[in-house]
């Protein structure tokens, strides 16, 4: 029963068990940032960075694995296509090799982890497989990117934010054209599926679109504002 995709225990929003995963995420950070300079000053630092990489991946190849388990093999249900999909992969690629252009792109994504976690399409709770695999997976990639941010000291500028904006738009219009010839909803360029992008519907699919790509852009522009903060400090 732990590993079938049949709803057990339903998933309350906002619940002690909703408000404790902000409270890790919290912690998370905390603990990141007071031993960011232990960390990056390790001996083994890189070894962390890997181990952090791999663990990521193993756990988003043990959401395939449960899919595949519970006789869900739609490909669009398979295939890592959507935002916080990429998101994980530029992250897992950016920490395991170092790389800082990737990094920076990826970044600007982020919100959309904290957004999955703030309001989770799943109706799974603790006496499923699946919540913890959902949770986890969006908090720890999330992560991943902190930790790069306070053991690397690697900033995000505004010239980061354009580009990462530039790839996004690009993710976009294939998604669109692939969504429609395909009729399968990826990243949400047919239809909400009972997300908050629901606000947008019912004014015709150009409205739904636009609203959506401006609420990406929007948050993309809220996420830089501590680091506009920062290098403004800095200057």
């Amino acid at each position: 029963m732990f590993f079938s995709d049949d709803v057990g225990v339903v998933f309350e929003p906002f619940a002690w068990l909703h408000i404790l995963l902000f409270v890790l995420i919290f912690l998370g950070i905390l603990l990141l940032y007071t031993y960011r300079d232990k960390i990056a000053h390790y001996k083994h630092e890189r070894r962390i960075a890997k181990g952090m990489a791999l663990f990521a991946l193993g756990w988003e190849f043990s959401l395939y694995a449960w899919k595949l388990g519970n006789g869900i093999t739609n490909w669009a249900d398979i295939l890592p296509i959507g935002l916080c999909a990429f998101t994980l992969f530029l992250g897992m690629y950016s920490i395991y090799f170092k790389n800082k252009t990737t990094f920076a792109i990826g970044f600007f994504w982020t919100w959309g982890a904290m957004a999955s976690v703030l309001f989770p399409d799943i109706s799974y709770s603790y006496d499923r497989f699946r919540f913890y695999q959902f949770m986890i997976g969006h908090m720890f990639f999330f992560f991943l990117y902190i930790y790069m941010i306070f053991v690397y000291r690697w900033v995000p500028t505004w010239k980061d934010l354009k580009r990462s904006i530039v790839v996004l738009l690009l993710i976009t219009a294939i998604m669109i054209l692939l969504s429609q010839l395909s009729q399968e909803n990826l990243m949400f360029m047919l239809d909400s599926e009972g997300t908050p992008f629901s606000i947008f519907e019912g004014h015709g699919y150009l409205l739904y679109l636009v609203g959506v790509i401006l609420t990406a852009t929007m948050m993309m522009f809220i996420w830089y504002l501590p680091l506009f903060f920062y290098h403004k400090k800095i200057r």
